[in-house]
């Protein structure tokens, strides 16, 4: 039996843990570079902010709408979702974070529902964030039941859909395209082949599935019945790294533009090595805004690939440095560069050569990244000293910096 623990409105609701002036009120977080919509609490959802509208279309209705806006701040969201993960961690016998705000538990039965309101209740008396539960047989069950528990106010936060019976009202209530594991491409597919619902998925003839859809199709089909058989799946290896950011104002400087590039392959690096991976080919790319039609327009990418297998920022910030000087033209105003990371392997699996003979991770790169891990601020040289993006409305981190630690007196 599976439970799964997920923040409501996590970004969101991390911005209100400290201001309680902002409870009640649409509230909005951006991307970073105040670019789109990433989390929206509920009256912000009632205005009709989508998830990932851009920030210039919904600006004016939330300022019509007294809103609150507020810039990603990721140094407070990871504090509080450590700090959730390790109450999780602390009263369950086996937890699995699956992402920032969620966490699956793994327990032998489906008597932990008096258990889980009152840890439910325990995470908001600690943390100040409200998380819904869902409890089934299944990952994919337990999905639909906490989504059914966030949006059935009357369940009081923890839906149980251990039984067949429970379950069976839930599938036949929920369109395919909400099932997890179906994407965008694959619901009008499954749309074409009469499966509108998720009790359609589920009574599906599993030969008929695996024909149309593949082994994914077939594995979406028994995990609705209560089967479970994503733990079975093979775990699959990343198959590419690319880090970006959208360039706010435009930059037309190559200086700038590099600075801006060798911060990203940094990150790109350090996710490489976090994941014990190493990379082959190196790619970067710059283009224009698309929007402003006005402007001349340019986009570009290039590639290469490395001599052997490396997961060393140093190497890869080189190669990409380089790619940058063919691809850039001066004249134009960017509004976007990134670099991708391709040709992927495990560290392990990666075999010296003569040419070659040292592909172990490099110590100084290890020393680096547990030093980041740690807190501190540090970085090669090539970064300089500022970013080229903005972030204007930047709450205070309350839980990781000693100056925005709050405050109170007695009157």
């Amino acid at each position: 039996m599976y439970l799964l623990f997920d923040c409501n409105n996590f970004f969101a609701s991390c911005e209100q843990v400290f201001r309680p002036d902002w409870r009640n009120r649409p509230l909005v977080v951006l991307s970073n570079n105040d670019g789109c919509v990433i989390s929206r609490s509920p009256e912000a959802k009632a205005l009709g902010v989508a998830m990932g509208e851009p920030y210039f279309k919904c600006k004016e209705r939330l300022q019509a709408a007294n809103a609150v806006v507020c810039s990603s701040n990721f140094a407070l969201y990871s504090d509080l979702s450590e700090r959730i993960m390790s109450i999780l961690e602390q009263d369950l016998p086996e937890v699995q974070q699956y992402s920032v705000d969620e966490a699956f538990a793994v327990v032998d039965d489906a008597a932990w529902e008096p258990f889980c309101r009152s840890l439910r209740k325990k995470i908001r008396r600690w943390t100040g964030v409200t998380v819904s539960v869902g409890i089934a047989p299944t990952r994919t069950l337990c999905k639909l039941a906490n989504e059914t528990a966030k949006h059935h106010p009357e369940l009081c936060g923890v839906c149980n859909l251990s039984m067949p019976a429970q379950w069976e009202p839930v599938l036949a209530a929920t369109p395919v395209e909400d099932v997890w594991g179906v994407g965008r491409k694959l619901a009008p597919r499954m749309h074409a082949a009469g499966i509108r619902t998720a009790a359609g998925l589920a009574a599906a003839s599993l030969e008929r599935l695996r024909k149309l859809f593949g082994v994914h199709g077939e594995r979406l089909a028994l995990e609705l019945r209560g089967v479970s058989c994503l733990d079975d799946a093979a775990k699959t290896t990343r198959g590419q790294v690319m880090v970006s950011r959208s360039l706010k104002d435009g930059l037309s400087d190559l200086q700038t533009l590099r600075r801006a590039l060798c911060r990203f392959v940094e990150k790109a690096g350090r996710i490489l090595r976090a994941e014990g991976l190493m990379a082959s080919e190196v790619y970067v790319f710059i283009r224009t805004s698309r929007f402003n039609e006005e402007a001349a327009q340019y986009s570009a990418h290039r590639g290469v690939r490395l001599s052997c297998h490396s997961d060393d920022t140093r190497l890869l910030t080189r190669c990409a440095t380089e790619l940058l000087t063919h691809v850039y033209r001066p004249g134009y105003q960017y509004k976007k560069v990134g670099v991708l990371l391709a040709g992927l392997e495990e560290a392990a699996a990666v075999h010296p050569t003569f040419d070659h003979p040292q592909v172990a991770p490099d110590k100084l790169m290890q020393v680096l990244d547990s030093l980041q891990k740690s807190g501190h601020n540090i970085h090669f040289a090539n970064l300089g000293d500022s970013t080229p993006w903005h972030k204007e409305h930047l709450s205070r981190c309350y839980t990781t910096r000693w100056e925005d630690i709050p405050e109170t007196s007695r009157k």
